[in-house]
């Protein structure tokens, strides 16, 4: 992703306000822990995010959630997603936020962790493509050796992981693999660099590669893809058992799901590049069983 930094963030602010929103007020018979709710952030989500960037876009959002809950929420950095899922497991923060594959490894170690709610932009299954022009010699990803990918700036932490591995396949790093690696400033702008012969091939999110072939069909048709990924499980809010009651939970994922019906909700989830909080879906366990075998996590130092 070379980050959704910005996305992150809001969206990071936007669960706080729910999560404290999602309790009810004061006087119902549920438990309100003392203090804020605790929402541990995975360090990936905050990838190239200037500090005072960080700094600047809290205030509003803190703003709107005590004047809307008379509550605030404590944004905890959690560092990657295996420490998070320590965090989490020993009652550290109340709620954890994981790229999907990042909750995958956390799992490994701590089963008893528990998805609550998916982050979904268009589609609950995730990929990375690679492209290439239709009139390239290229047949596998070892054929790019030594050309230039384009590869766009923010793009999704999915398609990082995908991209080390390939590379990682050969022996080498990406910057070492290929001749040159460019960060166009959009995606689009990336898939045109490949059409227009500026790059040799570009890699892609799924939906956004959606997005171009509807934007650009005939554009589109001078591409090909070389190669896509493994199905990458959506983003998830993450919780463990115990920690917050079931009336307090039922009310988070209410919330969650209305919040793209509000004017408010709506601005914020076009600025995350979100369409829908959703249901956790029956294949969701499978899909996190089958990335971590094709993705094991990173041998710790």
């Amino acid at each position: 992703m070379k980050g959704q930094s910005h996305v992150s963030l809001v969206f990071a602010s936007f669960l706080a306000g729910l999560a404290v929103n999602s309790r009810g007020p004061a006087g119902e018979n549920e438990s309100i822990p003392p203090g804020p709710v605790r929402i541990g952030m995975a360090s990936t989500l905050f990838r190239d995010t200037p500090e005072p960037l960080v700094r600047a876009m809290m205030q509003p959002f803190g703003a709107l959630m005590e004047s809307q809950t008379g509550l605030t929420g404590k944004l905890i950095p959690g560092g990657n997603g295996i420490n998070l899922g320590q965090l989490l497991a020993e009652d550290k923060v109340d709620l954890g936020v994981f790229h999907g594959f990042e909750f995958g490894w956390a799992r490994l170690k701590h089963p008893e962790l528990r998805p609550l709610m998916l982050a979904v932009n268009q589609s609950r299954h995730l990929h990375a493509v690679i492209l290439v022009s239709q009139d390239s010699k290229c047949e596998s990803f070892a054929d790019l050796k030594g050309t230039t990918l384009a590869f766009p700036a923010k793009s999704r932490e999915h398609c990082h992981l995908f991209l080390e591995s390939r590379c990682k396949e050969c022996k080498l790093e990406p910057k070492t693999f290929f001749g040159e690696v460019t960060n166009p400033p959009t995606v689009e702008d990336a898939i045109d660099d490949v059409v227009d012969g500026i790059a040799q091939a570009t890699l892609v999110d799924g939906v956004a590669l959606d997005c171009f072939q509807r934007r650009k069909p005939c554009r589109y048709a001078k591409l090909k893809i070389l190669l896509k990924s493994e199905t990458f499980p959506a983003a998830v809010v993450a919780y463990h058992p115990g920690v917050l009651d079931e009336a307090t939970l039922r009310k988070f994922r209410e919330g969650m799901q209305n919040a793209n019906k509000g004017i408010m909700g709506r601005q914020l989830m076009s600025l995350w590049k979100l369409t829908a909080f959703e249901p956790v879906p029956d294949d969701y366990e499978q899909t996190l069983a089958d990335i971590v075998k094709a993705y094991p996590p990173p041998k710790e130092k």
